[in-house]
């Protein structure tokens, strides 16, 4: 007899053993259905033993298989196995995040009229149900009873009849698979692709070389703002297609899935699946059936495509690849970008990641000959790259004329008129979302704080609330401080809203719209038919956050101006400098395209600071400068970091947890340890956060220090501490 390893999508769940029977067709990588406890449940067949790996009480069999070919691929199968060793999360975390929720198992159950059954023993109350019942031979399903009597009491019922024997409830499993509709689109004219840049043309003929050879070649594709990078992809794309394999392209966030969706849609209109949370619970797995049934040969999404059940994959794309948001936070904190490099390698395929501000993990393997280099340095199209300059907020003079509370500064106004005059658009840039970030009081300083949380709340005006952004608490504002009584409360900090108000204040003639999570939260038709609005012209300026500057094409975008720079450089993380670089070349580079010059205006208060003056052009050596604080700091891209979270329902119960896990952790030659200390964000949700980072010692010695660290601290921790592994962290509070 053959037994199964099974993964079930339940965090936490290690491999089950189940036992295969002589007749069903069961391999690594099946659908099954399996008891467990009092219920089944859907899981994925992770590896076939001869011998049980559980020796332990009695080995029940799975219950059911779908069809005679795996679900998951090999590759698949490896990636998902090198991601639980990688992050030292569970399989069942792992099969969760893989797979689609709603590809299960679904019971089925049809109540079926018994002959021989006497009628007088029937109760009158159920007569009704019981006659509706011995109408229909073939009896009738649960969900068609559900319909005429109501999901109320009725289970209860069908099981009295069933007790009586009046009826039989038969029970199926079955997983449905969506069918293929037909395309009621019309034929769309043939693309006449853009010609291709002497860079460009470089570029593409390295990469089908490379896809011609069908063996694993990363490429970081670096290239400027508007210099062709999408049209490379498409190329590589296409001729990935003519030899037969099929391509998966990722981008950071749903904001820019949309565009990218029209431009692989116009090329490849009826082989194009998309994945992303944005879905229905119906589009979901019919996307991810077109894929794994072949009818789809190219996939895009967000992070979650990375999992797409490709069968000849030759080709992985990751667009802006230094972006944060490729790292899934939760319960199993992967970096997508990475994780691509893996299945790309198993698969023998072409990865190209793309960015005009690459990471300096990327850089650092082009650097030590692992990754190719690609370059654009010219826009597409004849384009220039937008001149960028700096006001300097700190000016007494500047700040005397803009006000105590005034965000945009003469000269941006200046620049703003003239742009609005010539009939084209301004995008303003401030990170931070609400109206103010704060209530704070002159007299005692204190700020208005969250309750559950050690953040402070935000003033959205246009709702009239405070608000956090962490755990959704909300409250009236208030006019008394509540710490000292007195009437001293006032608006500190800047935030979207307000920029919004002091927008529409300075240009009462324009259209103005707002782009921000708060903007978009309350309805998902928000984002895109604001950027579609802002791309056809129908608005004149966009006040935005980080949604708006990365990866969008405008062609009416003159002038961009950055707020505040600061927003992303104080923060308690190492990439910090690196993030505030990224974010404002990313938002300057949306200003002017082809024949339209381009301007940019920053608003700092420290120009001079390494980061904000490579962005403005007047530092050559910031990724040199990075490279060398990273090296001398011991941090990534020369030696990797987890982060041990610990948090406590009560502050003095994890204060001395720490302390106690501290003193028990014996030396360690390959890590060394920092912390526990109190995370920046002490308190989330009511519960009381610590963390402590490892970092490695020398390159590769990690993994060799994580498991022994984290079998201590769960047995250290029981049941009232709770605690998480992140390695290669990217959030720091």
């Amino acid at each position: 007899m053959r037994f199964a390893q099974v993964a079930l999508p339940i965090p936490k769940r290690p491999l089950l053993t189940y036992a295969i029977p002589d007749s069903m067709p069961v391999t690594a990588g099946s659908l099954v259905l399996v008891p467990l406890g009092r219920s089944r449940q859907t899981g994925i067949v992770w590896e076939i033993t001869q011998e049980a790996v559980w020796k332990e009480g009695k080995i029940l069999e799975i219950a059911a298989t779908l069809g005679t070919q795996p679900l998951l691929g090999t590759d698949l199968l490896h990636l998902l196995n090198w991601l639980s060793r990688y992050y030292l999360c569970s399989v069942g975390s792992v099969a969760a995040a893989a797979l689609p929720s709603e590809i299960t198992f679904q019971r089925k159950r049809r109540a079926i009229w018994q002959p021989e059954t006497d009628p007088q023993t029937i109760p009158p109350a159920l007569i009704p149900l019981v006659t509706r019942i011995q109408n229909r031979k073939e009896g009738l399903s649960e969900e068609t009873l559900i319909t005429h009597f109501g999901k109320k009491r009725l289970i209860e019922h069908l099981h009295t009849l069933e007790k009586l024997g009046a009826i039989r409830l038969e029970t199926t499993w079955t997983t449905r698979i969506p069918e293929e509709s037909n395309s009621t689109e019309l034929p769309q004219p043939p693309i006449t692709p853009p010609t291709l840049t002497d860079e460009q043309s470089q570029c593409v003929a390295q990469l089908c070389q490379a896809l011609n050879g069908h063996t694993f070649k990363p490429f970081l594709l670096e290239g400027i703002t508007g210099s062709g990078k999408t049209e490379v992809y498409l190329r590589a794309i296409e001729h990935c297609l003519t030899s037969g394999r099929q391509a998966l392209v990722l981008v950071p966030e749903i904001a820019l899935t949309s565009q990218m969706i029209t431009r692989l849609h116009a090329r490849f209109p009826s082989t194009l699946a998309v994945l992303h949370s944005g879905l229905t619970r119906a589009q979901r797995p019919k996307e991810w059936w077109r894929i794994h049934k072949g009818n789809a040969q190219v996939a895009v999404g967000a992070r979650s495509a990375l999992f797409a059940p490709f069968a000849n994959l030759g080709l992985v794309i990751v667009d802006e690849e230094h972006d944060p948001s490729y790292k899934q936070e939760g319960n199993v904190p992967y970096q997508a970008r990475d994780m691509a490099a893996v299945r790309a390698q198993k698969c023998a395929a072409v990865l190209i990641l793309g960015s005009a501000t690459p990471s300096m993990e990327s850089l650092a393997n082009v650097q030590r000959g692992r990754y190719g280099h690609l370059r654009l340095t010219q826009r597409a199209g004849g384009g220039l790259p937008p001149t960028v300059e700096a006001v300097q907020l700190g000016d007494p003079e500047l700040r005397r004329l803009m006000g105590k509370d005034g965000l945009i500064s003469p000269r941006l106004r200046q620049a703003m008129t003239e742009t609005l005059e010539a009939g084209r658009q301004v995008l303003l840039f401030l990170n931070r979302r609400g109206f103010a970030p704060s209530l704070l009081c002159y007299r005692c300083g204190q700020a208005i704080q969250c309750p559950h949380c050690s953040v402070t709340l935000t003033l959205h005006k246009n709702r009239s609330r405070l608000l956090c952004h962490y755990c959704d608490f909300n409250r009236e504002p208030l006019d008394i401080c509540p710490s000292c009584g007195q009437l001293s409360l006032y608006h500190f900090g800047p935030g979207t809203q307000r920029l919004e108000e002091e927008t529409r204040t300075l240009f009462p003639q324009a259209t103005i719209a707002r782009l921000d999570r708060d903007a978009v939260a309350s309805d998902s038709h928000t984002l895109e038919e604001t950027l579609e609005a802002f791309h056809a012209r129908r608005i004149d300026i966009l006040v935005g956050t980080q949604m708006t500057a990365k990866g969008h094409h405008f062609p009416g975008l003159s002038l961009v101006g950055v707020v505040q720079a600061e927003t992303t450089l104080c923060q308690p993380d190492f990439r910090a400098s690196e993030r505030t670089f990224q974010i404002l070349t990313q938002v300057a580079g949306r200003a002017g395209r082809e024949d339209h010059a381009g301007r940019a205006i920053i608003q700092t208060l420290d120009p001079n600071h390494y980061a904000i003056a490579a962005a403005l052009g007047n530092d050559q050596n910031f990724i040199q400068k990075e490279m060398d604080f990273r090296r001398q700091a011991g941090y990534p891209p020369f030696r990797r970091l987890a982060m041990m979270r610990f948090n406590a329902s009560m502050k003095p119960e994890g204060d001395l947890f720490c302390q106690m896990f501290k003193a028990a952790l014996p030396p360690n030659a390959d890590v060394e340890f920092l912390g526990p200390a109190p995370a920046p964000l002490f308190k989330l949700r009511n519960r009381y956060r610590w963390q402590m980072l490892i970092k490695e010692r020398q390159d590769g010695r990690l993994h060799r220090a994580l498991p022994g660290v984290m079998t201590l601290a769960e047995k250290m921790a029981g049941t009232r501490i709770r605690l998480e592994i992140d390695v290669d962290p990217q959030l720091f509070l």
